[in-house]
């Protein structure tokens, strides 16, 4: 019997219609929370590790169908060893998301290709420092209903900071929720 639901739910999200609102036209409004590990070089030979917590909301629009331009807001603390520093980054970028499967499906695949411009403060410092941020990730979308979907992504940023010429290169797994609007018809 348990076999038989796990089979019929699976067959459901995969071949239900969805008629989700990711077409030309409209809006996309959404936040996630990633995690990431990741190695940092501040110069060649000086190698730390981080543990980094990202908060980042999107606003975006559908030019095309199954592709959103938008502004990608964000805060990060990262927390370094070695020495132990905790750094809080407030950033601001454009990004670009496709979706590759048809409109109409409850579950669909997608890339996110993303720059950020951050402002950093540090608890050991009294200064800031500028950092650019270039991101790439896949993921899942799968959707409650054509307007709202839970998504799960994997993929890898690189951190340049303009200070010290430093270099984070981060592998992240987050999870967060999109709200398709529909335009007005």
């Amino acid at each position: 019997m348990m076999k038989s639901i796990l089979l019929f739910f699976i067959g459901f999200i995969f071949y239900h219609n969805a008629d989700s609102q990711i077409t030309k036209g409209n809006w996309m409004i959404g936040g996630a929370a990633s995690f990431r590990s990741s190695d940092y070089e501040r110069v060649p030979g000086f190698l730390s590790k981080q543990t980094l917590i990202q908060l980042s909301g999107e606003v975006g629009y559908f030019i095309i169908d199954k592709l959103a331009l938008g502004l990608k807001p964000g805060y990060d603390r990262t927390d370094t060893y070695n020495p132990h520093n905790i750094v809080n980054t407030y950033s601001l970028g454009p990004f670009a998301r496709y979706y590759f499967l048809p409109i109409d499906k409850y579950v669909n695949i997608f890339s996110e290709l993303s720059y950020q411009h951050g402002i950093q403060k540090t608890n050991q410092t009294s200064f800031g420092n500028n950092s650019n941020n270039f991101s790439g990730v896949g993921g899942l979308a799968v959707f409650f209903n054509s307007s709202v979907a839970l998504e799960f992504t994997l993929g890898y940023s690189v951190y340049l900071y303009n200070y010290n010429s430093g270099r984070v290169k981060s592998v992240i797994a987050g999870i967060g929720f999109h709200f398709h609007l529909e335009k007005d018809k």
